[in-house]
């Protein structure tokens, strides 16, 4: 079970990817054809549902959250 840390350390990461991956979809945008607007899309997807799993298994592992 990976600590607190190595969780914080890939939700980092993730982030960042996240906000580079939003930033080359902006960008090649204007071209929605291309094999990597199309390559940009699908990794978009998998590090929001990365990013997802990682903070609702925060959020239960440490009852983080509204009402708890």
């Amino acid at each position: 079970m990976p600590s607190p840390f190595i969780e914080r350390v890939l939700l980092t990461i993730l982030v960042w990817g996240l906000l580079l991956e939003i930033f080359g979809v902006v960008v090649l945008s204007s071209q929605p054809w291309r094999f990597e607007f199309s390559y940009l899309l699908v990794l978009l997807v998998i590090t929001l549902t990365a990013i997802i799993l990682i903070v609702t298994r925060l959020r239960k592992k440490y009852m983080i959250g509204l009402g708890a």
